[in-house]
């Protein structure tokens, strides 16, 4: 079995071995920074050959000696501060874990620098050498976000693209000082946008008509096993609960129709869940024979007192400038013939 499994994922191309699974880092603890002389072990879990467990480490693009699952860290120095990658048998090249070493009296640890919205994000305020620490306060973008006096922890169960941020903590340690640990900035990458929701048909629309809602949108980052499901509702109202068509139709339109839609797109798990704007639809009733005979009736004589009127309008405005001249030469005229009228009076 496995090695019917092994051959349906190794493909060789080109003299080479090609795979879509990625080999995954993990680290135990799940710390991407730690103190100076901490322990610290990296996993490389993914797919490998029959009776082959070796796995191909790299530090900052250097081949490491270790070529088991487990790369074992004791004691860590500077010199194991960088990006870690992996590869087996079976798979391809995992992505960078970059791992931290420093020297403080206080730390900040991040489960992950960065995650995908949706995914938990545990923050650690840890103390050099274990030390205990209290009256702890958590920090995004410099403002405090929770306070505890014992409890060094603070778990986001479900991250969005607000938490994209810097955090820092703060806390007492024996004797009574006050430490502060430095930032650390931690990305949340976006799933997928919010859906727009469109109709096949514009509104307002008759009565009688196919309309088909749409959920458009789409997952931005791959990842296995991710997929959505799409709901729509009228005002309060669902229409259809999860489904993976993105599409929902009202087959024949009633007045009854019309009102505000609006569809969700989740996630299986629903940690990822965003709404789209809400889409108004108007539904008339069908038209009637006499509705639209009264429509002709009042409409058709409309247009033709529009149509005499324009002609008029045309007419009148190519007879102003004759008229105009033939006022003018009148005028010309009439003049004319008295001064004639004068000189003669003058004569006499």
């Amino acid at each position: 079995m496995w090695l019917l499994t092994a051959l349906l994922l190794w493909v060789p191309v080109g003299g080479q071995v090609e795979d879509s699974t990625k080999a995954v880092i993990t680290l135990q603890p799940p710390w991407v920074n730690v103190f100076r002389e901490e322990n610290v072990a990296l996993w490389c879990e993914g797919p490998h050959l029959p009776g082959n467990n070796s796995v191909h480490w790299l530090l900052n693009g250097t081949t490491l000696q270790t070529s088991t699952p487990r790369h074992s860290i004791v004691a860590a120095s500077f010199s194991d501060s960088g990006e870690y990658m992996c590869q087996t048998g079976l798979s391809a090249q995992s992505d960078p874990v970059q791992l931290e070493i420093h020297a403080a009296w206080l730390l900040l640890q991040p489960s992950s620098r960065v995650l995908t919205e949706g995914e938990p994000l545990t923050l650690r305020c840890h103390g050099w050498k274990n030390k205990l620490v209290y009256n702890v306060v958590f920090y995004q973008n410099g403002k405090p976000i929770k306070f505890s006096y014992r409890d060094s922890e603070l778990t986001l169960l479900k991250t969005n693209m607000n938490h994209s941020s810097i955090y820092h903590c703060s806390g007492k340690g024996k004797p009574p000082y006050i430490f502060t640990s430095t930032g650390v900035a931690v990305t949340v990458k976006e799933l997928f946008p919010a859906p727009v929701l469109s109709s096949s048909l514009s509104s307002p629309l008759w009565e009688e008509k196919l309309v088909t809602l749409s959920c458009k949108t789409k997952l931005l980052l791959q990842r296995p096993g991710v997929q959505l499901y799409f709901s729509f509702y009228m005002g309060n109202m669902m229409l259809r609960g999860r489904n993976t068509s993105s599409e929902y139709q009202i087959l024949t339109a009633r007045k009854e129709d019309s009102g505000s839609y609006w569809c969700e797109a989740a996630t299986e798990d629903g940690n990822v869940l965003k709404r789209s704007r809400v889409l108004e639809l108007q539904v008339y009733g069908p038209q009637s024979p006499i509705s639209v005979g009264f429509h002709i009736l009042f409409y058709l004589p409309m247009g033709l007192i529009f149509l005499v009127d324009t002609v008029l309008c045309v007419r009148i405005y190519k007879e102003l400038p004759r008229k105009t001249k033939w006022n003018l030469e009148m005028s010309l005229a009439s003049d004319h013939g008295e001064e004639e009228t004068s000189d003669n009076l003058k004569g006499i």
